[in-house]
């Protein structure tokens, strides 16, 4: 069993000292096939490693020349803007259309942003093309505002929207929508990037200016001409044209305040809007200047035309420089034409003080004289415009009117209050009351030089003051010179006057009834009597009663009294005869004979009555 295990065993050495030499063998083989590839490997490497070094130069060359190729296909895009939007923008926005135009121009803002972004040398050609092409489309946009404003900017009839109290017309949606796109465009930085100072605000005062001058044209024309044509007479409030023109001027300026705030950039309003009425304003203070000198020539009957304009003009210049600030145009207008209604306060009193001198005869019928009824028309004209009478003559002072300098009193420079107060009724009602107290002042003086008898001069006086209060009366007069806060009340103080010429009149009714009082004592019993002396007193008495009344009636009858009102006035004052001469009639009626009494009591109260 023993030797049988160890023989197997020594098989199995013999076996494996076997493999292990074929193993050993096969070690040697691959060892030297380990250094035949080392040896391979060596010399491969040797190969391979200068055009390993190559291949990596190739690499980075070919990633320069990808990256050379991306960056000239760069710049060369921005280049190709200039073919592809040339065509666009030499076509103009109208056949483009100017949505797909504007585009246009801010792709080539874009492509020449790129280009000067490079800061090459050899791209200022493309600079210098794309900036013209930009300033061409910038022209063509500019042309397009020019057109577009005028089309918008043609004249109109004014009188078509005042008298039909229409509201001037004003950019519609669509032409304000184009307006302002193109405005926005010409004042964007695109547009100053290719050197263009935008031109849309000049191009709008200018076509606007015109046209505003243009439709207002024709009323400052028909107001110059409706002032020099006029007759010789008074000047009534509203007859000139300047009234509408006032209106249409403060319509239009209202529609085209609203236009600039529409369109333009709320910093620049108040300059473009005073760029735009400077031409229609410069028209309005040449109608101005060359009504004033109309007034100037004929003072005394058309001041009023000054009143008319400054009252006019004034409410309207407020109302627009609430809305727009500017009103520094309108006060330069018309402070000639405000000089020249301050100068006729104290004109309109000369000139009753000249022509009341110059009268040289009186009515027949002792009437009123033309005189009193031109210088009422003229007065009763102040009335129609109060508040700027007032308002000159707060800025002029008491009295002053009666200073030749009153126009250049330097109260007189600053603004009109526009504002009746009641300082200012009162200052009319002096100026008033001066007027008509001078005017009465000299129809007394020319009375007492061409009349001889003081009752003809009283009924002369009286015909005219009379005449005066009915107008004071019958017209706004009233209202300012019997107000109940005035402190001097003017229609009180004619109303004294024409009482003063009333005692005037009464004067040789007074004397007659003197003849009525008497202080003769009558004795008493069965039959009065009296004195020889006495009653040849009493007869004298009533002899020189019964003559001077008669006269005084019948020179009564004779006299005119156009206003009905003057014949009951004067009949009542006289009537206090009656009760006086009642009195002594019944003292002597039973003592005289009847031919010494001519009239009984019922007979004298009955001719009183009918005077």
């Amino acid at each position: 069993m023993v030797v049988t295990n160890m023989d197997e065993e020594a098989a199995e050495v013999e076996v494996l000292q076997s493999k292990l030499a074929k193993t050993a063998d096969l070690t040697n083989k691959i060892s030297l096939s380990l250094q035949k590839l080392t040896a391979s490997a060596t010399n491969v490497e040797e190969a391979v490693k200068p055009i390993y070094a190559k291949t990596q130069n190739l690499t980075i060359l070919s990633a320069n020349i990808e990256a050379t190729i991306a960056a000239i296909d760069k710049l060369r895009k921005p280049l190709d803007v200039i073919s592809v939007e040339e065509p666009t923008i030499r076509a103009g926005p109208q056949k483009t259309g100017l949505t797909e135009y504007l585009a246009s121009l801010r792709r080539l803002n874009e492509g020449l942003n790129h280009i000067k972004a490079t800061n090459l040398r050899s791209q200022q050609t493309a600079v210098t093309q794309i900036t013209t092409l930009l300033k061409t489309g910038s022209l063509e946009l500019e042309n397009l505002f020019r057109q577009t404003l005028a089309e918008e900017s043609n004249a109109v009839e004014p009188l078509h929207y005042i008298t039909k109290e229409l509201p001037f017309p004003t950019f519609s949606s669509k032409t304000l929508n184009i307006l302002a796109v193109l405005n926005d465009f010409l004042s964007s930085t695109l547009a100053s990037a290719c050197g263009l100072q935008s031109n849309a605000d000049s191009i709008y005062t200018d076509l606007r200016g015109t046209y505003l001058s243009n439709t207002l044209s024709s009323l400052s024309q028909a107001s110059i001409t409706t002032a020099q044509r006029r007759a010789a007479t008074p000047y009534d409030k509203g007859s000139n044209g300047i009234v509408i023109y006032t209106k249409s001027l403060e319509a239009i300026f209202e529609a085209e305040w609203d236009n600039i705030c529409h369109l333009f950039p709320t910093s620049t309003w108040s300059k473009i809007y005073a760029d735009v009425i400077k031409p229609a304003m410069n028209q309005f203070a040449y109608t101005v200047s060359e009504i004033n000198s109309h007034v100037r020539v004929n003072m005394i009957t058309d001041c009023f035309l000054a009143f008319d304009v400054l009252e006019s003009v004034h409410p309207t210049m407020s109302r627009l420089a609430s809305k727009t600030g500017e009103k520094e145009g309108f006060l330069e207008a018309l402070k000639p034409i405000k000089f020249t209604a301050t100068s006729s306060f104290q004109e309109l009193l000369e000139d009753v003080k000249r022509r009341g001198a110059a009268i040289q005869t009186l009515p027949p019928d002792n009437g009123v004289l033309e005189f009193t009824t031109n210088v009422m028309a003229r007065i009763r004209r102040l009335a129609d415009y109060k508040i700027t009478v007032t308002s000159l003559l707060v800025a002029l002072g008491d009295k002053n009117w009666n200073r030749p300098d009153s126009a250049s009193l330097p109260s007189n420079s600053a603004p009109m209050l526009f504002d009746v107060t009641a300082d200012g009724n009162q200052l009319l009602s002096n100026y008033l009351t001066d007027i008509i107290e001078t005017l009465i002042s000299q129809l007394e003086g020319r009375a007492r030089l061409l009349i001889k008898k003081n009752a003809t001069i009283a009924v002369f006086m009286i015909n005219n003051i009379t005449y005066i209060e009915s107008i004071v009366r019958k017209s706004d007069l009233w209202g300012v010179m019997n107000s109940a806060g005035n402190a001097n009340n003017g229609a009180k103080r004619v109303e004294a006057l024409r009482k003063k010429f009333v005692e005037m009149y009464l004067e040789g009714w007074k004397e007659c009834a003197a003849y009525l009082m008497d202080v003769t004592y009558i004795k008493g019993g069965s039959k009065m009597s009296l004195s020889t002396k006495d009653k040849e007193a009493v007869k004298e008495k009533f002899k020189n009663f019964n003559t001077n009344f008669d006269e005084l009636v019948q020179r009564h009858k004779q006299y005119n009294f156009p206003e009905r009102d003057v014949r009951l006035m004067l009949s009542k004052e006289i009537s206090f005869i009656g009760p006086l001469y009642g009195r002594f009639h019944d003292k002597y009626k039973d003592i005289m004979r009847d031919k010494y009494i001519k009239y009984d009591r019922q007979t004298l109260d009955s001719t009183l009555a009918s005077l």
